[in-house]
């Protein structure tokens, strides 16, 4: 038993992670989840996405000299626009039939920004940009509300609406459903005697994919972390997960680090997961050593295959870690010619960096 932070910081030290000062970068994740649920193919499609991801996230502030913030946004746009992750356009559906969306993003200064239950945007992570920019508050719910502030700060929606599932979305619906209406649904206990109540006399004629998340660190030393998500399948109309909730779906301090949680929202609120992760990197651990034991207590609390993080401490050291199969992650650091990418739960991104591909630090790739 580890009794103290100072001897936890000496087994970090001791398991070679990865910290280097002066680095900067950008974390990209998938979602965490099973790995039966996922093709082959639609496996290397997420690879390939996420490695766009952190590419554009990285170009944006090592090439156009743009913040965190604005990586951290572009990246996530990225996956939003896939129909690959629950994020955007590949969103899950409500109980209902319906897309709807929660996003929040945050800067190190302690700004931020969140929106939730909307469908007005499938860029979800600008508009919470957006609420963070350009109001006083952290959290608007709710489509009425969103356009009506959208339409304020003149900010155009049009053409980015979520008006329509997907055929796929509809059919992982329809899915769903029967197992509803047989009483085999696991993923919401109390809910279940809940379902039959609602209205399901006009469903929508609705894969597993996961939230999107991403923690960037800029070249002036300012962090910012973002996340954007669909919700859980067959969830209640009117909820609202971890992501749109700071301390739970991410956090972020220029004095610690940039976190972004994914998984069971509600298992997340509880512990305030992110800002645990924070906590521990305020009190010197590293990046990856205070993911992991974040985990560990996520696990003590709500069993395994319950969720994932990413983070990115204020000096470029970078964490990973989950209790589900899989958390594909790519990183991107200047330190490194081209994206790295895991997807299962025991590749370690400290392994990938310290045998960095051959190249040139600056190639874009």
């Amino acid at each position: 038993m580890i009794k103290s932070l100072e001897a936890l910081r000496s087994v970090e030290i001791g398991i070679g992670l990865f910290h280097m000062k002066k680095e900067f970068g950008i974390v990209v994740h998938g979602g965490a989840g099973k790995l039966a649920r996922v093709s082959r193919s639609d496996l290397s499609k997420r690879r390939a996405k996420l490695v766009e991801s952190a590419s554009e996230g990285f170009k944006i502030m090592h090439f156009k000299g743009g913040s965190a913030t604005d990586a951290v946004e572009s990246a996530i746009n990225v996956l939003e626009s896939s129909k690959l992750f629950n994020a955007g356009l590949g969103s899950c559906l409500t109980l209902e039939g319906q897309v709807r969306m929660d996003a929040a993003i945050m800067n190190g200064d302690l700004s931020c920004g969140a929106i939730a239950d909307q469908s007005l945007m499938y860029k979800s992570i600008s508009l919470a940009r957006k609420v963070m920019e350009e109001s006083d508050h952290v959290l608007m719910v709710g489509n009425d509300s969103l356009r009506k502030f959208c339409d304020a700060i003149g900010y155009k929606t049009a053409g980015f609406e979520v008006s329509y599932p997907s055929r796929a979305q509809i059919s992982r619906f329809n899915e769903f459903l029967k197992l509803v209406g047989s009483r085999k649904y696991s993923d919401w206990k109390r809910n279940t005697s809940l379902f039959n109540k609602y209205l399901l006399r006009n469903p929508v004629p609705a894969e597993q994919t996961g939230t999107v998340g991403c923690v960037a660190l800029d070249a002036d030393g300012k962090l910012c972390s973002g996340v954007s998500t669909g919700g859980r399948w067959m969830k209640l109309p009117g909820r609202v997960g971890d992501s749109a909730i700071v301390g739970a779906g991410l956090y972020a301090c220029n004095s610690t680090g940039a976190v972004s949680a994914t998984g069971a929202g509600e298992e997340i609120i509880r512990i305030c997961l992110s800002k645990m992760v924070s906590d521990f990197m305020r009190d010197g651990l590293g990046a990856q050593l205070a993911c992991e034991i974040a985990i560990k207590v996520l696990s003590k609390t709500s069993g395994n295959g319950t969720g994932g993080l990413i983070a990115i401490d204020k000096d470029g050291g970078v964490g990973r870690a989950c209790n589900t199969e899989v958390l594909p992650t790519a990183v991107r650091l200047s330190s490194i010619p081209v994206p790295l990418v895991v997807i299962s739960k025991e590749e370690r991104l400290s392994q990938l960096l310290f045998s960095k591909p051959k190249g040139k630090a600056n190639r874009q790739k």
